[in-house]
């Protein structure tokens, strides 16, 4: 098994040397029951062109900035679609985007609906902890993008900064011989189609030179032949864009583990890679819930495990969180008491505390987390 895959910055405003020893006890990380409650979403594969379809014909956006703590490195811009938007494209139709109607109470209030609408639309403050990180790994070198295959998968993907702040890296550098493999995951196809995909639409975009200037804010112009050139441009570039919805679990890992390279569901159970390939599994204030947590960790371990078989292969996991949801019973020693059960590693790479902000409020931090080979 690949060991794992460590950024390791010098710089005092991470904190390197948190670490937390878990169990090196490896297994099926399925196998754990998962609590019961209300019946779950059941994980289902979307196309890129099922979800482009529901976009409307204009989509209001704003752009915002996402600083690098690095010196000498210009902060990502990233447009995302504006929430009052949405609501009005879902208040406009009778049939508001017939994927998943349960999220449009979610969407109307601001209220997280457990085991119907687990906030999508709203931005989070720890993935844009993330999405900075991220930019600060492509800084500094860390993470290099296009270097070898790579696989980026996005677990509560939401608004998707995090992978959008990729997107507008591969948009903007230049391409080699390696394939991205990109899959946004959301429990609820709503947010998919009317948040996920319209920001990353709106962040490939962005970075073509025909669109520049680029004006921070304003309405962008959807038609047929924009959408099927952004599929167009995603593979010429050797970037893959697959969609899934629905409750984590052994049947998500399955779909995915059975998706090819164009995003579709592959019967002859080809791997999405058959080269050395980086897999980064990202997540955002996806630990707030008890009655999630177990399922989500088991979802991550299993991800890494199935994606660092070979020695040439290396995966990890990027978890940001606040580490206490108050109110709720969810965060970081929870999730890290599941992962210590199961067999891995969390080690903090980033702490609030030590960086803008001065640690006010919840404390936030980044967990990298990997499966801990045994012996």
């Amino acid at each position: 098994m690949a060991q794992p895959f460590s950024f390791d910055f010098d710089s005092e405003d991470f904190d390197n040397d948190v670490e937390f020893e878990v169990s090196a006890t490896a297994g099926n990380f399925l196998e754990q029951p998962v609590e019961q409650g209300s019946p779950l979403s059941e994980p289902r594969l979307h196309t890129l062109e099922e979800m482009l379809s529901h976009l409307p014909s204009s989509i209001t956006y704003t752009t915002h900035p996402i600083p690098s703590a690095r010196l000498n490195f210009d902060a990502l811009c990233l447009p995302r679609r504006d929430l009052f938007d949405i609501r009005a494209q879902v208040m406009a139709e009778e049939d508001p985007c017939s994927l998943d109607s349960n999220a449009t109470a979610g969407l109307l209030s601001d209220d997280i609906l457990s085991r119907v609408y687990e906030g999508g639309f709203k931005t989070w403050e720890c993935s844009i902890d993330l999405a900075k990180y991220i930019s600060d790994l492509l800084a500094t070198g860390q993470l290099v993008l296009p270097g070898m295959d790579t696989r980026i998968i996005e677990l509560g993907a939401g608004t998707a900064l995090p992978t959008a702040t990729l997107l507008q890296y591969l948009a903007l550098n230049a391409r080699s011989s390696t394939k991205t493999h990109i899959t946004v995951a959301d429990y609820n196809a709503q947010v998919l189609a009317l948040a996920t995909i319209p920001n990353l639409l709106l962040t490939f975009v962005s970075a073509q030179p025909t669109y520049q200037p680029w004006p921070p804010e304003g309405d962008l112009d959807i038609s047929p032949a924009m959408t099927s050139s952004f599929a167009t441009a995603l593979h010429a570039a050797g970037t893959h864009l697959s969609v899934i919805s629905g409750a984590w679990g052994s049947a998500f890992v399955s779909l995915l583990s059975h998706t090819s390279t164009d995003g579709r569901a592959n019967d002859e159970n080809v791997t999405a890679m058959q080269r050395p390939t980086l897999t980064l599994i990202l997540a955002s204030e996806t630990i707030y819930s008890p009655s999630s947590i177990r399922a989500f960790t088991q979802t991550v371990m299993a991800l890494l495990e199935a994606n660092s078989k070979r020695p040439t292969d290396q995966a990890v996991a990027l978890v940001a969180a606040k580490r206490v949801y108050f109110g709720v019973g969810g965060g970081v020693d929870e999730f890290l008491a599941v992962l210590a059960e199961i067999g891995g590693y969390g080690r903090c790479v980033w702490d609030s505390s030590h960086g803008e902000g001065g640690g006010n409020g919840v404390g936030r931090c980044i967990l990298e987390v990997g499966v801990r080979p045994v012996g």
